[in-house]
């Protein structure tokens, strides 16, 4: 029983350790840089192939969640809702490993980060 109990130990510990999501910088396009400030500010996550939107102020309707390779091809392309205090989830399956950018455009702004896809 013992040694189960090890077992079973040393998987939570590892799942923690590789299953951890990684903040995405999120920046304004350049056309915006000059602009006073943005009205919102969502925080993007990755774990893996999975990507999290975060947004905490309202309920944000009508979100453009773009995903291209470096090479710039889109991988990913939705208008989403993202709840109050609820993380909108979505999955990049088929991709390689490889970096990325995701850019988010609400109304008149826009916000890119890039974020790395390891696949074992």
């Amino acid at each position: 029983m013992k040694p189960f109990l090890l077992g079973c130990l040393f998987a939570l510990v590892c799942i923690n350790a590789f299953g951890e999501e990684v903040n995405i910088e999120l920046q304004k396009k350049e056309k915006e840089a000059g602009t006073r400030s943005l009205s919102f500010a969502p925080t993007a996550t990755h774990d893996g192939n999975a990507l999290y939107i975060y947004y905490e102020d309202y309920l944000l309707t009508n979100l453009q969640v773009t995903v291209k390779d470096l090479s710039g091809n889109t991988v990913y392309s939705n208008v989403i809702i993202v709840s109050y205090n609820q993380p909108y989830a979505f999955a990049l399956n088929n991709v390689e490993s490889g970096e990325y950018m995701l850019e988010l455009s609400y109304e008149n702004k826009s916000l890119y980060g890039y974020f790395y896809i390891i696949k074992h």
